[in-house]
């Protein structure tokens, strides 16, 4: 039987609009969208997908209850929430849960947990299935389901519009002489993964000249540590070679025009694993190593950093085999696991 879904993103942060636009748009099912910026967000950047803004979703459960059987999204589903529409709507929704990308952290904290009591669930490919299963919670998943790199998918569909996006706010900005770094580090979650307090200002007074610097900031930093994102804004005010990036959700059109990647434990290293460019990592003394940082140079963060990033440019094809090897373990190949998933197809 034929089940008609939506999508739903009830975050107030614009972190998860890379996910749940293109989920929405390859299936081509509405999105509903609670925040004001995010509705404005993905209007302009994904234009193509049914959008809904719905900023009283919450006293409009019954229209969703009416017209829906199946519920996707990026939060995390709690019990209650089925049990919601059964005893107020008498619906038996069908409640699945989206990750918002593929990392090596969760190993530390128990971020990861909620997997455990989650209906049903998609994952990229194995090693999100390897991962829970190190945290025992693979077993308690009642249903899941392989969906690839449908991200991935949907920027090969929409490349053009999105590298024009890209080219018109971001790289017209910078000098198209330089080689391009992007900087893409993790927030300061529960792992305490994130390398950006630390070395950003850093990274910023020594990148040369010849180089642009593009730092994809994370949503949060604004709201929780404005005084850091104002001294970053007077430094990027006297550089005509960096470029911090803040409301622009697409992650795919920086990672296919830059030269190099430099993270931490962002998911985004998983990303740019499709495009076999170099990378470099800064880390975190207390985490584990990651599974991606095989996959590039560790720096040493008391060294000159671009010192180091000049010397690593020339990566083996031991580098590159390792991302392709990685990458194919990350995200199952099959481009309508999607849909076929889902029961959309």
């Amino acid at each position: 039987m034929f089940q008609k879904a939506c999508v739903l993103n009830t975050s107030p942060e614009i972190f998860y609009i890379d996910h749940v636009a293109p989920l929405a748009s390859l299936l081509n099912i509405p999105l509903i969208v609670t925040d004001e910026k995010n509705a404005r967000l993905t209007e302009k950047y994904y234009p193509e997908v049914i959008l809904r803004y719905m900023p009283d979703l919450s006293d409009r459960l019954d229209e969703v209850a009416k017209e829906f059987d199946v519920l996707i999204g990026c939060d995390y589903w709690a019990p209650h929430q089925k049990e919601l529409f059964s005893s107020l709507y008498q619906k038996e929704m069908r409640l699945v849960f989206c990750p918002h990308g593929q990392s090596d952290k969760g190993y530390e904290t128990p971020s990861l947990a909620p997997y455990g009591y989650q209906e049903e669930v998609l994952i990229y490919g194995n090693l999100m299935e390897e991962m829970l299963s190190d945290l025992n919670l693979w077993d308690q998943i009642p249903n899941s389901r392989a969906v690839g790199n449908f991200r991935h998918r949907y920027y090969q569909k929409y490349r053009d519009r999105m590298l024009l996006d890209a080219e018109r706010e971001i790289f017209s900005l910078l000098n198209p002489v330089n080689r391009t770094l992007l900087y893409a580090p993790t927030w300061k979650d529960g792992d305490k993964a994130t390398t950006f307090f630390d070395c950003i200002e850093k990274l910023v007074n020594e990148t040369p000249l010849n180089w642009n610097l593009i730092v994809k900031i994370h949503p949060l930093l604004p709201a929780r540590d404005p005084a850091l994102y104002f001294r970053l804004s007077i430094l990027e005010e006297k550089r005509n070679n960096i470029v911090f990036v803040h409301e622009f959700p697409m992650i795919y059109p920086l990672l296919e025009k830059m030269n190099a990647y430099l993270g931490d434990y962002s998911s985004i290293g998983y990303d740019a694993l499709a495009f076999q460019k170099p990378m470099f990592f800064l880390t975190q003394p207390h985490m584990r190593p990651g599974r991606l940082h095989s996959c590039g140079k560790i720096l040493d963060a008391s060294k000159h950093l671009f010192e180091q990033i000049e010397e690593g440019m020339s990566g083996s094809e031991v580098l590159r085999s390792r991302q392709e090897e990685l990458y194919k373990n990350a995200f199952a190949e099959n481009s309508n696991l999607l849909e076929a998933s889902l029961g959309m197809v």
